[in-house]
């Protein structure tokens, strides 16, 4: 189909008239009356619109910039990090997660110091590391996560070079963040609760997205939970998004949506099996079914930036980073909805 990706037509305050506009129609074929595929697909393509690429280019600037040193876990620059995005799921409205026993949005957990790129580690054996969790609540049933590590590489320590993975991955956590902030606009709750969850200490061996399996394992998450895993969507020649999953028969609903999403929007989708290594291959592990998507990674020199210091703001591609966001954003409400 070519690189194809939904484009902003509408300024933020008449998108958001539009959609309550839309939302009325919809909520109508929810209760039962005739619903016209028309008024669906105007819905699910006003959702798609929302997602603003600007906004998720000014959070990756910040996750990207110097003031945070790479982002390594379990540094001054992490903690400030985390903060930030904290506040952010709160300010959204988002809830903390209580199926999985927390009462604010920190999920915390140990960490080798020696696992970690930190320029002056601590003394102590552990640091501690934390993903960032909100989630917006439904009526029940299955659970829907989007996730995305946050964390970098920090500084070169020989070098001295910053390493500002603008692609991998402060590209998937801005998604998540907008992600976020479209679908708790929305006037219409979904009927299943979405759980949007930043990870930490990725980078230094998959804590965080271990962190969060065993949370979800613990509390009876297996059989009613699909994940969906962003990362590197600024990158890649190609025209295509990946969506990786696993050869796995409990990620076809995910997939099936994905899918869908794609074809609506007119991108073109490539569903390959195998992992090439991300958080939902540790996920996988715990047999929870998790999909990864990103932009055009059919080869790793489609993504010539990754895990290098030229993993700049300046070397991002917008036309990926949108087409991604978007169509995740329609296969949330879709799985979710």
């Amino acid at each position: 189909m070519g690189r194809s990706a939904v484009p902003m037509r509408l300024l933020e305050v008449a998108m958001v008239l539009s959609l309550a506009t839309v939302l009325v129609a919809a909520a109508a074929g929810c209760g039962g009356s005739s619903q016209t595929s028309e008024e669906s697909d105007g819905f699910l393509t006003s959702l798609a619109e929302a997602v603003d690429t600007g906004r998720m280019v000014q959070d990756i600037e910040y996750l990207a910039s110097e003031e945070l040193r790479g982002r390594p876990s379990g540094s001054p620059e992490s903690s400030e990090l985390e903060a930030f995005l904290a506040r952010r799921l709160e300010e959204l409205g988002l809830k903390p997660v209580g199926a999985l026993g927390l009462d604010g949005y920190r999920q915390e957990f140990p960490v080798p110091t020696e696992r970690c790129f930190l320029e002056k580690p601590p003394r102590s054996p552990t640091v501690t590391c934390a993903n960032i969790l909100g989630e917006i609540p439904g009526e029940g049933g299955e659970t829907v996560v989007v996730t995305a590590n946050y964390d970098g590489l920090g500084v070169d320590a020989v070098t001295g070079e910053l390493y500002p993975g603008a692609d991998y991955n402060a590209s998937g956590a801005a998604a998540v963040l907008e992600l976020a902030r479209v679908i708790s606009s929305l006037r219409e709750r979904p009927r299943s609760t979405v759980v949007f969850a930043l990870l930490g200490a990725e980078e230094c061996g998959g804590y965080g997205s271990s962190a969060l399996a065993e949370a979800l394992e613990a509390e009876g998450f297996k059989s009613r939970v699909h994940i969906i895993n962003l990362e590197g969507l600024g990158a890649g020649d190609g025209d295509y998004m990946d969506v990786w999953d696993l050869n796995y028969r409990k990620n076809r609903p995910a997939v099936k949506a994905l899918d869908e999403a794609a074809s609506l929007l007119g991108v073109t989708l490539e569903i390959g099996g195998a992992d090439p290594g991300t958080s939902a291959a540790t996920f996988f592990l715990h047999h929870l079914p998790a999909v990864t998507c990103d932009w055009s990674w059919f080869q790793r020199n489609e993504h010539p930036d990754f895990h290098l210091p030229s993993d700049s703001v300046e070397r991002l591609k917008r036309d990926g980073l949108a087409a991604v966001a978007r169509v995740t954003a329609v296969a949330i409400w879709l799985l979710a909805g």
